[in-house]
């Protein structure tokens, strides 16, 4: 073969390598869909029930929901120890102390922001996975989108204080933690469970979130539900497409896509929310808030621009076994 000749097939085998397949496209558009949504949903929730008892009943019945299923379909649960120690952590940041934050949060930020603050998911994932994920380099640019990226947190974290509530500051600061975990959770994700049904591998760790959420929803049990209509379809929407469909989906292509890559995936998200709310809530947009989702943005942009980057061996992670 030609010198020319071989250089072109060279080209088209890493075109192939670098380029997802159809399938991770569409399903990474259909997740970006689905959970454009599902910050509305929760608004709609908590200010019918209980935030806490909302999440609760959420995490209890996509679990019930999905065990059911996964028996039926035969799909095998985790039995080696560090993949169940890792899917109950990644239950844990990405379900337990994640909806309790959101939920309670959407008492008082709008859904669009409470979204937004996640859109700072890819930055800190992008940290992490310097040194963690084989493939995923912190070059100087991803640096300084992460300096742009804290500085936008921060543009944000200001944004609830208009409304002068306590509760709104303290919103704004866990909502800028909240990140960090899904960070984590991603990493686990990439490092540990690779292998196996993605379904199962959910069940656990949305049990895993139940439990954490428990406590919380106990607290609230007193309090008064006025289950509406909209609250049920509300809860509906989350379990069935939010939750069953989208933490399966997402599972899926954490395993298809490289880390930073698949947190992306919140920018679209929060515009998405944003629109929903602004459009079907009725839900300010400031100047603020867009600053400071303008600057996220153009931080996890400089990420995705920056790439992968290389490197000869992955670093060693230490499973929640250790």
């Amino acid at each position: 073969m030609q010198r020319s000749e071989r250089s072109l097939v060279e080209h088209m085998s890493h075109h192939r390598r670098v380029v997802p397949p159809v399938s991770v496209v569409a399903a990474y558009v259909l997740l970006a869909i689905l959970w454009g949504w599902t910050w509305a949903a929760i608004k709609v929730g908590v200010d019918a029930v209980p935030p806490f008892v909302f999440a609760f009943e959420r995490a209890v019945l996509v679990s019930l929901v999905l065990s059911v299923l996964s028996l039926a379909l035969r799909h095998g649960f985790p039995r080696d120890r560090r993949v169940i120690l890792a899917a109950i952590v990644v239950g844990i940041v990405n379900t337990g102390s994640s909806w309790a934050i959101i939920f309670w949060s959407e008492q008082y930020v709008p859904s669009g922001l409470v979204a937004v603050f996640g859109a700072a998911g890819p930055i800190w994932t992008a940290f992490f996975a310097h040194f963690l994920v084989h493939g995923d380099r912190l070059s100087p640019l991803k640096l300084a989108g992460l300096v742009l990226g804290v500085v936008g947190i921060v543009v944000l974290v200001g944004t609830p204080a208009a409304d002068s509530r306590p509760e709104a500051i303290a919103a704004g600061v866990l909502l800028a933690i909240m990140p960090l975990t899904w960070a984590v959770g991603t990493i686990l994700q990439v490092r540990l469970l690779r292998e196996g049904s993605p379904m199962p591998l959910v069940v656990v760790g949305t049990w895993a979130g139940a439990v954490v959420l428990l406590p919380f929803a106990l607290a609230q049990s007193g309090q008064p539900s006025h289950w509406t209509s909209a609250a049920v379809l509300g809860l509906a929407y989350l379990v069935i497409f939010g939750s069953c469909v989208g933490l399966v989906l997402q599972m899926w292509l954490t395993r298809k896509l490289r880390p930073t890559t698949m947190t992306l995936i919140q920018v679209v998200i929060s515009a998405n929310a944003l629109l929903v709310g602004a459009f079907v809530l009725g839900e300010a947009i400031t100047l603020r808030m867009l600053a400071g989702a303008a600057l996220v943005g153009v931080a996890v942009v400089l990420n995705a621009v920056a790439g992968g980057g290389s490197r000869s061996e992955p670093a060693t992670v230490a499973s929640p076994a250790d």
